[in-house]
């Protein structure tokens, strides 16, 4: 299972962005649905990994938040009560995450319980975001305008009459959007992150079972 514990930057200082991030979070499939668990701080609980991704990347495009995905086993009762009174040890690692993300360049770190062969899977997992998170922070709102019109139209030329600009002004706006490489990306970080999971979730044998 994965945890995605998310909190806001610079909450002391900037308005409550938690019901817009809300919103924008909605269409994505979950175990728990995303809600605010504590002051400037949304969680949910996943089950898939492309969801994941889906709900980093509408994540990162708003640029206001840290992101921290907690991978591993949850108590069967976060089921049912939701992400404010979920437990277990993805909730945990989701904690470690999101304070981690505090401290690195593309807000997004990916933790897993200690001790486990799973780490080397949540490191690897974690370098991959980073570099594509750097992709979607460093996106113009110009360029944002180019990759909207062109995933909306059914061309270049059809989205660049939409904008009012030449299409060879929406093929510049793509290249330097790097849009194409991050959606390059995209098999890799839902492998990593099954991969990550099922390190994650492998059931430790019973001295009985032994």
């Amino acid at each position: 299972m994965f945890v995605l514990t998310i909190d806001q930057r610079h909450s002391r200082t900037s308005k409550d962005r938690v019901p817009a991030l809300l919103k924008a979070l909605a269409d994505v499939r979950c175990v728990s649905a995303f809600e605010r668990t504590a002051g400037d701080e949304v969680q949910g609980l996943l089950d898939d990994p492309a969801a994941v991704r889906d709900a980093l990347l509408t994540t990162l495009r708003q640029g206001d938040w840290h992101c921290g995905v907690g991978v591993g086993e949850v108590d069967d009762d976060s089921f049912a009560t939701g992400t404010r009174a979920g437990r277990g040890p993805a909730f945990l690692a989701a904690r470690d995450a999101v304070e981690a993300a505090k401290s690195m360049p593309g807000s997004v770190a990916v933790r897993v319980p200690s001790g486990t062969e799973a780490e080397s899977w949540a490191a690897d997992c974690e370098a991959v975001w980073t570099l594509v998170a750097s992709l979607v922070l460093g996106r113009t709102e110009a360029q944002w305008r180019a990759v909207d019109a062109v995933d909306r139209s059914p061309t270049q030329a059809a989205a660049a009459e939409e904008l009012g600009i030449t299409p060879t002004s929406v093929a510049g706006a793509l290249r330097l959007s790097h849009i194409r490489e991050e959606r390059a990306a995209y098999p890799v970080l839902d492998r990593l992150l099954a991969e990550t999971n099922a390190a994650a979730t492998v059931a430790t044998p019973r001295k009985g079972d032994r």
